[in-house]
């Protein structure tokens, strides 16, 4: 837990230092394909989201996700995640931000949410493959919002949503700016590397994870999603 500590970046620094892993600081706050921002804005067009709206940023990490909607929207959020360290972070910064009463936080699994069913009216995730649980908690016709990772190029957006028994309302495929993102990451990895902040091995094990699911034709999509 940081002592004293009430700047966000430094928060977030903090972080990243004390991972045993250095790449998951490629993926900065909001941890995943990059410029979550921009596409989830994208998905949440036409969203009516109020104070009343209450949301679940579910596999939530450090909670970027979460607090951007609270800070946004002023709605009430929570978010789940297995990793109590990155929970802790998640409140820390929301309690920086000033949105702690908006925020709630807990330990759980994605396939064990500790919700009642129909509870929220929006949910918001990356890369979770059964929506069993999303489809319980999420009240009927609420939004499902999901950056997937489509490693099969045979299946589409549209099966995947009628295999899950959700509505498809938007379909984004973002793959060129995950790929963008990566490469990004690729030649910040090589300047760490060359100024000896990181090792070979590590370097190594940054470019290959960045490019092989885009080499083998898999496509990043943002997908809004509704139960029916």
């Amino acid at each position: 837990m940081a002592q004293n500590v009430n700047n966000k970046t430094q928060r977030l620094q903090q972080w990243f230092d004390d991972q045993p892993r250095w790449d998951h600081a490629s993926y900065g706050e909001f941890m995943h394909v990059g410029g979550n921002q921009t596409i989830f804005q994208i998905a949440l067009k036409e969203q009516e989201v109020t104070t009343e709206t209450k949301v679940l940023d579910t596999a939530c990490a450090v909670g970027g996700n979460a607090r951007w909607m609270a800070s946004l929207y002023g709605c009430q959020v929570y978010g789940n995640d297995i990793d109590e360290q990155a929970l802790a972070v998640a409140r820390d910064l929301a309690e920086i931000e000033n949105i702690s009463e908006l925020c709630t936080f807990v330990k759980a699994p994605v396939e064990d949410l500790p919700f009642d069913d129909n509870t929220f009216d929006m949910v918001m995730t990356t890369d979770v493959y059964d929506p069993t649980e999303v489809k319980r908690v999420l009240k009927p016709g609420g939004s499902f919002i999901v950056v997937s990772l489509f490693e099969d190029p045979k299946v589409t957006p549209l099966q995947l949503a009628e295999s899950w028994g959700l509505e498809l309302e938007i379909s984004l495929d973002v793959t060129d700016l995950a790929f963008a993102f990566n490469r990004a990451k690729e030649t910040e990895a090589r300047l760490l590397h060359e100024s000896k902040m990181i090792g070979a091995r590590e370097l190594i094990e940054i470019m290959n994870e960045s490019i092989v699911p885009y080499t083998r034709g898999s496509r990043h999509y943002i997908l809004r999603l509704r139960k029916k």
